[in-house]
């Protein structure tokens, strides 16, 4: 038994006339009636009660076509289903993120016309820190995850990594800060300052960007507070904890209290996309390739974006780093 079989009894059941069967398969009626027989043959029942002039299903016939039926409709929803995958119409993506990458005006963008491309894709954002993101990769936990540089000296075999963004760092500083309105600080200026800086492992992320570009202009920071979210880093910074160091994608988070400064040097983070390295889904190679569509590496410095103090009458950011 096949499914052509299942496809001719269950087209007969539908129409209870062999001739009009027949001409809705583009088989020949002999041929059809030969086919059915063998059917009835292979399940030792019959399944049509015959007429000169119509048949009808037997108890033994109407259950096989409810549920041959329903057999068929799988069938075709898992060729569909298939078709679909295979092109990259249809599955499941799970992305990771900091979540500064959201402030990357280009990233969502694309995932909004990925979206509306591809609506039988789904996308699920993940907001994870660096080390647990590119871990999952291996094993699919997640399929893409963007993070913050610098990433682990060793990474698994199997992902590769390319930059999406690079930013320029400004300081983040309380607004009854003394120089919270000179028009651009040295980092050298805040040696005595107390710093905030997200948890990141050392060696990785932004966290160590900050001990690193520090420590080049002469000092080491004194680190009082750890933190995961720049909601809680903004807050914290508005309440007079100290200073850090952000991208200055994030100075559209406004905040009462905090202010974000240039500064005289040109620091930099960059937003990496890291994959892995034979990907074989064709949905997430086409997100992937849509990153790259995006990415902007550069080399040269940027300019900072809009450091005005911050208006009072914002609400507290939403979760990223």
């Amino acid at each position: 038994m096949d499914f052509r079989q299942f496809r001719y009894f269950v087209t007969t059941a539908e129409e209870l006339h062999m001739a009009r069967a027949a001409e809705r398969l583009g088989i020949a009626q002999p041929a059809l009636s030969q086919q059915i027989k063998s059917l009835e043959t292979q399940l030792g029942t019959r399944l049509f009660l015959r007429t000169k002039r119509r048949i009808e299903l037997t108890d033994a016939g109407l259950a096989l076509f409810q549920e041959a039926r329903n057999v068929l409709e799988h069938a075709e929803r898992a060729v569909r289903l298939a078709r679909d995958i295979g092109r990259g119409e249809a599955g499941h993506i799970d992305i990771g993120i900091v979540g500064s990458a959201m402030f990357d005006r280009p990233f969502p963008l694309l995932l909004t016309a990925f979206r509306k491309e591809r609506p039988e894709v789904r996308l699920a954002v993940h907001e994870l820190p660096i080390l647990q993101q590119i871990e999952a990769l291996p094993n699919r936990g997640l399929d893409i995850a963007i993070v913050r540089s610098p990433l682990p000296q060793v990474l698994p075999d199997e992902v590769d990594h390319f930059v999406l963004s690079r930013q320029r760092l400004l300081v983040a500083i309380p607004l009854s800060h003394p120089l919270a309105k000179t028009p651009s600080i040295s980092l050298a200026d805040l040696a005595d300052d107390d710093f905030l800086s997200f948890l990141d492992p050392e060696g990785i992320g932004l966290g160590h960007d900050l001990l690193e570009f520090c420590r080049q202009a002469g000092f080491t920071p004194r680190i009082t507070q750890h933190v995961t979210e720049v909601g809680t880093m903004v807050s914290l910074i508005a309440a007079g904890f100290g200073v850090s160091l952000l991208a200055d994608i994030l100075t559209p988070i406004q905040f009462p209290g905090v202010c974000y400064v240039p500064l005289r040097q040109a620091y930099h983070s960059q937003l990496v996309v890291v994959h892995r390295r034979f990907e074989r889904s064709a949905a997430v190679q086409a997100l992937i390739d849509g990153l790259r569509s995006i990415a902007r590496p550069g080399t040269q410095d940027e300019p900072a974006h809009d450091t005005s103090v911050q208006s009072p009458n914002h609400t507290q950011p939403n979760r990223h780093d």
